[in-house]
C-alpha cells in the first residue's frame, strides 16, 4: 500500500509541481526520483517491476504515448540496481550522482526515441538534458526525505544463494 501512495504522490508532484519548477525546456522528474529510491532499496525483480509500473502510471498521465516512460525507467532502474552494493545509500552525493546518471540515461533513451523516423516522435535535444540536471539538483532533498522514511516500505533484503 505504501508503494501505491508513493507512486500517487510522485506522479501528482510531476503533473502538478514540475511545470512551476520549469527552467527553459526542462523540469525535475519526481517519478524518476521515486524509481531511484525503489531501485536503491528493493531487491532486483520487485525494483524493476516497480520502476516499470511507475513508468506506466506516468505514461497514462502524459501525451507522449503508452510505454515511453516505462521503457525509459527500465535502464535507469537497472543502472541503480547495479550500484546497490557499492554505494552508501544515505549519502547526498550518492543521490546527486544517481539523479544525474539516471537522468542522462532517460534523456538518451528519449533522444534515441525522437530520432527514430517511423515513430513520428519529436523531442528537443536540450530539454531532456536540462531535466537531467534539475533532477540531480532535486535528488539529495527528495531522496534524503525518502531514505528517512525507508522503514515504512519494509524492504526485504535480496536472498543470496549459498552453495557452501
Amino acid at each position: 500500500i505504501v508503494y501505491f501512495i508513493l507512486a500517487y504522490v510522485a506522479v501528482g508532484l510531476q503533473v502538478g509541481l514540475a511545470p512551476f519548477l520549469r527552467y527553459q525546456d526542462g523540469s525535475p522528474n519526481f517519478v524518476l526520483l521515486a524509481v531511484i529510491f525503489i531501485a536503491l532499496n528493493a531487491p532486483r525483480e520487485p525494483a524493476l517491476l516497480g520502476a516499470f509500473m511507475l513508468g506506466l502510471l506516468q505514461d497514462l498521465m502524459s501525451t507522449r504515448g503508452l510505454g515511453v516512460y516505462a521503457f525509459r525507467y527500465g535502464p535507469a532502474a537497472m543502472f541503480t540496481i547495479s550500484t546497490q552494493e557499492i554505494v552508501y545509500r544515505e549519502h547526498p552525493l550518492t543521490h546527486l550522482t544517481l539523479g544525474l546518471m539516471t537522468g542522462l540515461i532517460t534523456a538518451m533513451v528519449l533522444i534515441v526515441h525522437a530520432c527514430l523516423p517511423w515513430l513520428h516522435a519529436t523531442a528537443p535535444l536540450k530539454g531532456p538534458l536540462i531535466s537531467a540536471v534539475l533532477t540531480a539538483v532535486a535528488a539529495p532533498i527528495v531522496l534524503g526525505v525518502l531514505q528517512r522514511m525507508k522503514r515504512l516500505f519494509a524492504f526485504k533484503p535480496e536472498r543470496r544463494h549459498r552453495y557452501f
